[in-house]
């Protein structure tokens, strides 16, 4: 009895066997380079992808720096503003003095501007840990209804990012090549029409 329960299994064994080599294998699915052009699609949010370039040579070296997922490369594209520090710091104002730091003292920083004014300081720079995004939204001429100041500067362009949660999140301002202030969107779900209202001159437009 135990011998033909054994053959039995056995060519059971024999039987599957044969049928999973028989079976039709699964279908590899092709990887196909993305062309700088070619949108990606993701929880119904279009984005063009980061390695998007649009021919402008200073737009193009930081969506190259952002595309290559090295801080070193942005902070290398960091334009700095110098501006005297103050003891008392205000929404927009400009940076607070720190420790150590007389009122009127002269600070290279980068400026962020989100639910409130903040900056960066050039000799803390190492403490960058780079942009969190996924896909370009759209580059477009800053126009003049930005808000913009001596310690907030405006750029002469723009580059909006998408975030991890698929929406318009950071704005890079560039000015000759260079970074000069980030701005951190909030309460903005619907963004493309935020930029509609004051935003005309795209360099690239946000994808319908």
């Amino acid at each position: 009895m135990k011998t033909y329960v054994s053959v039995v299994l056995a060519v059971f064994v024999v039987i599957l066997s044969a049928c999973s080599s028989t079976a039709t294998p699964v279908q590899e699915v092709a990887t196909e380079e993305v062309s700088p052009t070619q949108a990606s699609v993701s929880n119904s949010q279009k984005f063009y992808p980061l390695a998007t370039e649009t021919g402008n040579a200073d737009i193009d070296v930081v969506l190259s720096a952002v595309a290559s997922r090295e801080s070193q490369e942005l902070i290398n594209l960091f334009g700095y503003t110098t501006t005297a520090c103050k003891t008392v710091n205000a929404l927009g104002g400009p940076p607070p003095c720190r420790e150590g730091e007389a009122e009127g003292t002269m600070v290279e920083v980068l400026p962020f501007l989100g639910s409130e004014g903040s900056y960066f300081w050039k000799d803390e720079v190492d403490n960058f840990s780079g942009l969190n995004v996924i896909g370009l939204y759209a580059v477009y001429h800053v126009p003049a209804t930005v808000f913009s100041d001596a310690n907030y500067p405006a750029g002469d362009y723009a580059i909006a990012y998408i975030g991890e949660d698929n929406l318009p999140e950071v704005v890079l301002q560039i000015a000759d090549g260079k970074i000069v202030r980030i701005d951190y969107i909030f309460g903005y779900p619907e963004y493309n029409n935020f930029l509609t209202q004051d935003i005309t001159d795209f360099i690239l437009e946000p994808l319908k």
